[in-house]
């Protein structure tokens, strides 16, 4: 497990500001095992050879010294490949190659085509001179992407690039043409080739970097930062190839968490950000690192405490390590600082602990499901094909955590699968024929795409009408929806521009779990039903807002006990109690060792509770909490841990607001 540090260039470059630096992580050296030498300030794409040159020679010294005080490792992050997004680009030089160009026909002014012949050459020469300063590993940043620049959203039409994808597919289109029939409804195989043509050009900006680099010496390692599926596949993620090519042992999942006002969303991160694209990388990308930002870095951004919660749930989903971008950029005083490396002193023995314990394990749960293929594959009938998912909500089935349902992000270890909204549109129908024929969650969208697709019939139900106004959900008397019988549920259509879906039940064997009913008291049909269809598959179907307002203790049981049926009876994990606590679990290959954390994501401590373990070696396992210092606590059998029938206790006092309780079972010898 790796603790590691970015540093800025202000932070380095003046002689004084570079002591002030090497004192305070000096003084804090217990909790670094890693420095990486950002390469520029700005995120403008070009920066002149002959002044990069002169950079290099800094930062060549720069490693020397850092080695001569006892840092062992230390690398650079060159923070522009292509470059993020306009900044500066009127008081720096200006692009001297093709500017990237949105699909809207914007000029970027400060990122560049990466099909450029001559912008290969310069980005040749300038990472063998990032090469020649003698770094242990090099970072390659998330520039490395066409879409989000931001002023260029969806790129590149430029010239060069639509030249090239005429004639790699053997088409003549103009650039205005070309966009055209990526709009239209009947444009779908070329989407499905410019998502390939994306991935090509970065594939191919990959082989260039990695052939510069280890020109020079091809004992450094290279990384590479991603960028994630949740926020748009228009690059196809094929990290397989991205990597394979840098010959990267090192991966960064992308995207930010940067503030705490809100801070659920350290949750959606480390299982969107961190967990699927973890679960993505090839397998000789060992060294996974979190990224931890406070950008722009200053001291009441982000509270240390939230920076602890999101740390730790980063390890268990898929990071085995930190990579740490917190110290202010510009020049000036480092004091703020120093209770934060504290508190991850503190940490580091509960997180070196906790990586060699779950090394070897994989997570389980339901699989939230997202294809690669999705922007390539999707139906546009709205002539918006370049479009972020926001409209999509790809991010919703998360909330499903806050209730204590478990995700993975692997679909062969999931016990169930969350098909939601456009989402089948990604898939073929072979590969959800085969989803079908396991336990699947769906919304009232989902279910309509997959009528569309010539597969309804499957999850036992048709849409008979919708509402957008004036419904409610009111629970039947199914046994899985526990004692709350007759209970009623008011999302408030009104305020969120969403539908309900009246469910027509197509076979006897249907089961309606909640009606719609108006505001007027009249049962308007079904709106939450579950159904074994002939593929022997479990499917529901949740036709009323299905992810939101969902946090009363009817709706959490009625969707946690859905969920234990969809995967019959293997949900690894059962909270009894209405609390928001999320977990986490992990298991072995074989069975025989696992962990469960248990995250309080309310800023209530949530009093006793307890927590059915579903774990076939449960029973006879020994169980044991992981405490801050790193070390195991027996659970005592009886008081901590219990045998109830089939199922298996534990009982945990309480957990306080946004901490986390990690529990772990060996099987008994």
């Amino acid at each position: 497990m790796k603790l590691s540090y970015r540093v800025w260039p202000l932070r380095y470059k003046k002689e004084s500001e570079f002591q002030q630096l090497l004192e305070f992580l000096t003084e804090h050296k217990a909790c670094i095992d890693e420095i990486s030498l950002f390469t520029e300030y700005w995120h403008h794409g070009y920066y002149p050879l002959d002044q990069f040159q002169d950079l290099s020679n800094m930062l060549k010294d720069r490693v020397i010294r850092l080695k001569q005080h006892g840092f062992d490792q230390v690398g650079i992050n060159m923070l522009d490949t292509i470059g993020h997004l306009d900044e500066a680009w009127d008081v720096l030089p200006a692009l001297p190659f093709q500017k990237m160009v949105g699909h809207d026909g914007t000029v970027s002014r400060s990122v560049i085509c990466p099909n450029d012949p001559s912008f290969q050459v310069y980005i040749q020469d300038k990472y063998k001179l990032i090469a020649e300063a003698s770094p242990d590993f090099i970072w390659v940043d998330d520039d490395t992407r066409l879409f989000y620049h931001p002023s260029v959203f969806f790129a590149c039409f430029c010239p060069i690039c639509v030249s090239l994808f005429n004639r790699n597919y053997e088409v003549n289109y103009s650039k205005d043409a070309l966009v055209d029939r990526l709009n239209d409804a009947e444009g779908g195989e070329l989407r499905v080739q410019w998502v390939e043509h994306n991935t090509a050009t970065i594939t191919s900006l990959m082989r260039i970097i990695a052939r510069a680099v280890y020109a020079v010496n091809d004992q450094i390692e290279l990384g590479l930062m991603t960028t994630g599926k949740d926020w748009t596949t228009y690059n196809g993620d094929r990290y397989d190839q991205w990597m394979g090519e840098l010959e990267a042992v090192k991966g960064r999942p992308g995207s930010g968490f940067f503030e705490d006002p809100m801070p659920i969303q350290l949750v959606y991160k480390a299982l969107g950000i961190v967990g699927r694209q973890a679960a993505a990388y090839p397998a000789h990308v060992t060294d996974i690192q979190y990224e931890l930002e406070s950008f722009p870095f200053q001291k009441l951004g982000k509270s240390i405490r939230a920076a602890m919660a999101e740390s730790t749930a980063s390890l268990l989903n898929g990071a085995n390590g930190i990579i740490f971008d917190i110290l202010k950029q510009e020049e000036g005083s480092l004091a703020d600082y120093h209770d934060l490396m504290k508190r991850i002193k503190q940490y580091r023995p509960f997180w070196e602990a906790l990586v060699s314990r779950a090394k070897d394990m994989h997570s389980v749960g339901f699989y939230p499901a997202l294809s690669s293929m999705y922007e390539a594959r999707r139906s546009v009938t709205d002539g918006k094909w370049f479009a972020f998912p926001g409209g999509d909500k790809i991010n919703q089935p998360y909330a499903l955590s806050e209730l204590g349902l478990p995700y993975t992000f692997k679909e062969d270890r999931a016990c169930g699968i969350v098909l939601h909204g456009t989402m089948p549109m990604g898939y073929t129908k072979a590969e959800l024929i085969h989803m079908l024929s396991s336990g699947v969650l769906l919304d009232g969208k989902a279910l309509e795409v997959l009528w569309e697709m010539g597969l309804g019939e499957y999850c036992g139900v048709a849409i008979a009408k919708t509402y957008d106004n004036g419904v409610l959900e009111q629970f039947t008397a199914d046994v899985l929806n526990g004692g709350h019988s007759g209970e009623q549920r008011d999302g408030r259509l009104s305020y969120s521009n969403d539908n309900a879906y009246v469910l027509q039940p197509l076979e006897a064997g249907v089961r309606v779990l909640s009606e719609l009913i108006s505001y007027t008291a009249e049962n308007l049909g079904s709106v939450f039903t579950i159904y074994e269809n002939v593929l022997g598959g479990r499917v529901a179907v949740q036709g009323y807002m299905p992810w939101k307002h969902i946090h009363s203790s009817a709706k959490r049981w009625q969707l946690l006990s859905v969920c234990d049926w969809l995967s019959g009876g293997t949900l690894p994990v059962f909270i009894r109690q209405c609390v928001k606590v999320v977990p986490f679990v992990k298991v072995s290959a074989d069975g025989k060792r696992g962990i469960i954390a248990l995250l309080n994501t309310s800023l209530d401590e949530t009093g006793p509770l307890d927590i059915e373990v579903r774990f076939p070696t449960a029973s006879v396992a020994h169980w044991h909490e992981l405490t801050i210092s790193g070390l195991n606590v027996q659970l005592e059998q009886g008081s901590q841990v219990r045998n109830e029938a089939d199922k298996t206790i534990l009982k945990i006092p309480t957990i306080q607001p946004w901490e986390f309780r990690v529990l772990g079972f060996t099987e008994e010898k």
